[in-house]
Parts: C-alpha cells; sequence; structure tokens
C-alpha cells in the first residue's frame, strides 16, 4: 500500500479523499465527521471556518444573503417575525444547511437564523462555494446529495401532514353517514312503535327519545364542523416546523382526556391566569382541561412570546382530539339509543356485562360539557364495586337525570353527583342533585309514569318523559331510583343497584 506523504496540502492531493472503496457520504453524520478530520490540513476549510455565539444571527429577515453554512457543531433556530409575536419554525444541527434558497435563488432571507448554542459553521460566499466544489469533487457530490435530500425531508412532511388530513376529512365523512343511518333506523324503530297499542303514551316516549338523541347528535355535528375547519389550516401551520412529533402528542392527549371536576378546573383556570397574565381567557380554559403530564409540555411555549404561534397550533390540536373523542362517544351513544328503544319495547338485547359505572358518568360529561359551560360540576366518585349492565342503557340513564338538571336549574347553579356502596346489601348508589327549585310533594309519586311529563304540562322545575324511560332502565337492572329533596334546596336522584358481588 503506498505512504501518503504529509508534506502534500489535503486540496492538493486526488480529488478521492475519502479512498475509492470507502463508504460514499450519503449521511451527516459522515460527511460531518469527513470535514473535520480535513479541517486541520485544509488552508481553504479553515479560512471557511466562523463561529458563533448563543444568540448571534446568521441570516437576518429580509436582508440579502451572501453565504450558504453548513452547521458542524451546535444548532440553529429559524424564527418568522409576526405581527405580535416571533416564531420559532424550525431547528436545525449538524449537517444542515442554512440559507440555501436565499443563496442560491438571490431572494431575500424568509426567516431570521440565530444561534441557539455554541455553533460552528463552514460559511461559504459564491467563489469560495465554487472553489470548494472544484476542489472536493467527491465531496461535493455527498454535499449536492445532502442538499436535496433535506429539501425532500422538508417536502416529505408537508406531503404526509396533508394525507393525514385528507384521512381524517374521510373519517369524518364516514361519521356522518353513519349518523344519517343511525337517525333512519331510529325513525323505523318509531314508526314500529305506532303499531304498538299497548304504547298509550307513544307520543310522550318519541318526544323524550328525540330529546334525548339531540344531544350526541349535536354534539357530534358540533364535533365534525369544528374538525372540517380546523384541520386543513393546522396541517398548513405545522408544515413549515420540524418533525418534532408534538402535534400528535397533544392531538393523542385531547382524544384521551378525562373529566375533572368543575371545581377543581376552575381554580385551575384561576392560577394559569395569575401565572400567565398575557393570555387570553380561551386558551387559559383549554390548558386548564389538560392533565399536569400534558400542561407541563406546554408551558415553555407559554411562557416564550415568540412561541405563541406553536402553542396555537398545540392547543388547536389538542381541542381536534378532543372534538375527535367526542364524535367517537356520540356516535356510540346514538347507537346505544337506538338499542335501548327496541330493547325499551321487546325486552331483548345482547348480555350485560361488568363495568364501572363512574367510567359511564364521565363519558355523559363529556358529551353533554356544552350544557354544563355556566354550572359548576363537584364530583365525589371514590372507588366502588362493578355492576352488570348494559352500558349504553345506564349512560342514558346518567343523560337523562343529568340534562333534567340543567334544565331545572335554567342552565346555572350547581350539580352534584356522588356514589357509593351499601357492603352488607351488596349495592351501590349513585346520586344525582341539583340547586334547582326541587320538584314539589304532589306529584314525586308521578314524574316517573310514562304519561306524565311536566314539559308538556307547563312544569316549571324541568322534568321530562325521560324520566320514566330511566325508571325502566334500572328495573330491567333490579335497582330502585328515588325522588328527594335535596340538602339546601333542590332534586336529588338517587339510583341504587345490585353489585357483582351479589351475583
Amino acid at each position: 500500500m503506498t505512504k501518503k506523504k504529509p508534506s502534500v496540502p489535503i486540496e492538493d492531493r486526488k480529488p478521492n479523499v475519502i479512498g475509492a472503496t470507502a463508504k460514499p457520504l450519503y449521511d451527516k453524520g459522515t460527511f460531518i465527521v469527513t470535514i473535520k478530520e480535513m479541517l486541520p490540513d485544509s488552508e481553504l476549510l479553515g479560512n471557511l471556518r466562523k463561529t458563533f455565539q448563543k444568540g448571534d444571527v446568521l441570516l437576518r429577515e429580509n436582508d440579502h444573503n451572501k453565504y450558504l453554512y453548513i452547521i458542524l457543531e451546535g444548532n440553529v433556530e429559524q424564527v418568522k417575525t409576526g405581527e405580535d409575536v416571533n416564531t420559532v419554525i424550525g431547528r436545525h444541527g449538524p449537517g444542515d444547511f442554512i440559507g440555501l434558497l436565499s443563496f442560491q435563488t438571490g431572494e431575500a432571507v424568509f426567516t431570521t437564523a440565530r444561534a441557539s448554542s455554541e455553533v460552528l459553521t463552514l460559511q461559504f460566499d459564491h467563489q469560495s462555494f465554487e472553489l470548494f466544489m472544484s476542489r472536493y469533487p467527491q465531496i461535493s457530490k455527498t454535499l449536492q446529495g445532502l442538499i436535496f435530500s433535506n429539501l425532500a425531508d422538508r417536502y416529505r412532511r408537508v406531503v404526509v401532514l396533508h394525507v393525514e388530513v385528507a384521512t381524517l376529512s374521510k373519517e369524518l365523512e364516514t361519521e356522518r353517514n353513519q349518523l344519517k343511518n343511525t337517525i333512519k333506523e331510529l325513525e323505523r324503530t318509531r314508526n314500529a312503535l305506532i303499531t304498538q297499542e299497548k304504547m298509550a303514551t307513544l307520543g310522550e316516549l318519541t318526544s323524550g327519545l328525540a330529546h334525548e338523541i339531540n344531544n350526541p347528535a349535536s354534539a357530534l355535528l358540533r364535533s365534525v364542523d369544528y374538525l372540517i375547519a380546523t384541520l386543513p389550516a393546522m396541517a398548513e401551520r405545522a408544515g413549515a416546523l420540524p418533525d418534532t412529533g408534538l402535534v400528535k402528542y397533544f392531538f393523542k392527549a385531547g382524544l384521551e382526556r378525562d373529566f375533572s371536576d368543575t371545581a377543581l378546573q376552575r381554580a385551575k383556570m384561576k392560577k394559569l391566569a395569575g401565572d400567565y397574565p398575557d393570555l387570553g381567557r380561551t386558551k387559559v380554559r383549554v390548558m386548564a382541561e389538560m392533565s399536569d403530564p400534558v400542561l407541563e409540555k406546554l408551558k415553555p411555549f407559554a411562557r416564550d412570546p415568540k412561541n405563541q404561534a406553536l402553542m396555537q397550533l398545540l392547543l388547536d390540536a389538542y381541542q381536534s382530539g378532543v372534538f375527535m373523542n367526542g364524535i367517537r362517544l356520540s356516535t356510540q351513544r346514538i347507537e346505544y339509543l337506538v338499542k335501548s328503544l327496541k330493547s325499551y319495547i321487546r325486552h331483548s338485547g345482547k348480555e350485560a356485562e361488568e363495568t364501572d359505572l363512574r367510567q359511564g358518568i364521565k363519558e355523559t360529561l363529556l358529551i353533554i360539557g356544552n350544557r354544563l359551560k355556566d354550572i359548576k360540576v363537584e364530583l365525589d366518585l371514590p372507588q366502588i364495586p362493578s355492576v352488570n349492565c348494559f352500558v349504553g342503557e345506564m349512560n342514558q340513564v346518567w343523560t337523562n337525570l343529568i340534562i333534567n338538571a340543567c334544565d331545572a336549574m335554567e342552565e346555572k347553579g350547581k350539580l352534584f353527583i356522588s356514589c357509593g356502596e351499601n357492603a352488607e346489601q351488596k349495592k351501590v348508589w349513585v346520586k344525582i342533585a341539583d340547586t334547582g327549585p326541587g320538584v314539589p310533594n304532589r306529584i314525586k309519586k308521578r314524574i316517573f309514569d310514562s304519561s306524565f311529563t311536566t314539559k308538556t304540562a307547563g312544569g316549571d322545575f324541568g322534568l321530562g318523559i325521560g324520566l320514566a324511560i330511566s325508571k325502566s332502565i334500572i328495573e330491567k337492572h333490579h335497582g330502585t331510583i328515588e325522588v328527594k329533596d335535596h340538602e339546601g334546596g333542590g332534586a336529588e336522584f338517587v339510583i341504587t343497584l345490585p353489585s357483582t358481588d351479589d351475583k
């Protein structure tokens, strides 16, 4: 093997500086290692070496650019100037290029490039770049490949985002069609009910069911409209960012959001408003709904005025997940309503399943969250034994009672939901109370009759035909329901069911 002569400068050697049998430099890491190895022996590369301290500006937005930078060490962030805030739209490290487009096209710089740590670069002007390309043809081929790879990665991220948006739009359209089919099925079931002479109160029953299905149907349609309006804009904004995974993380967090106690949520919102006085009420409200781990990931963006655009994108991603989950739960709820209607008539259905009643209560609160905006919800839901039940039918009971409470309080007041167990009798109980006007003693024994509804009779405390349906469902599960006067005013409904320990 022929020995290399140390006295010969590296730029005067043969172009194939990495050897004829060496692996081609088509990755950033190998490229950077090779350039660093060449630096001590290359006068040309030594002259191109340029160091920046943290906070130094490499390129300034709207300036004309004379240089192309290749990052060898450290990190650089791209900042876009807005009307109110500056937004970080990208972060780059070793092997990335800064100023590529403006250097080649001569157009003004589109974003400011600022060192976020101490940065070592190669700084090329047009003359030195041409000299480098001619002096190191083997490296220059790799350099060209990396340039195209860099542009391809950015384009690929934009394409992936558009594909995801198209997929979600297709799923939303499918949900719309399923809703239409479910409504048609409900109509067919309603027509079958008309032929049942035993249903003396058919008019009230149908009205009650239409009222019950309207809540998840309205929530579903609102969710669909929100997502159709938001997702395309989200994809466009996210396309300008590096693929950090944050958008997907916040979307998934919203999809898995759990309902929290309203009192705790309001206290959390008050604290956040104090910590971030410059944020609007809408942003603070969404932040207060997040779990602590999710909120911790958002706080760095909330603290920095320059990150408000990115923060809004993450908030939109979280809200999109919340609404997507609402679509899923609303569609399930409508399906359960139709099945429970059939069960109410035929006394048949699928086998009961062991479940935690608290989960159904939380899902119901999520579905009808729009009715609870001005109502303080206090939850006391400790661990209780499971119950064998038809989950959809029990969810319908929670919907009926909570909506009735909202109507009774005229959308303002307090809602109390608690649960517990009677270990000796092997039963569990759920209490739903409100601060409305309560139920007059003269009609307490009649409100669960299918032929009775205060809404059509001109009552003033908001109880509808849903109570008759609720009673039939609870009795089917070998349970009881009763109404009492709530301490401090209002009505209190107590549902008792056998636990699985009694089976």
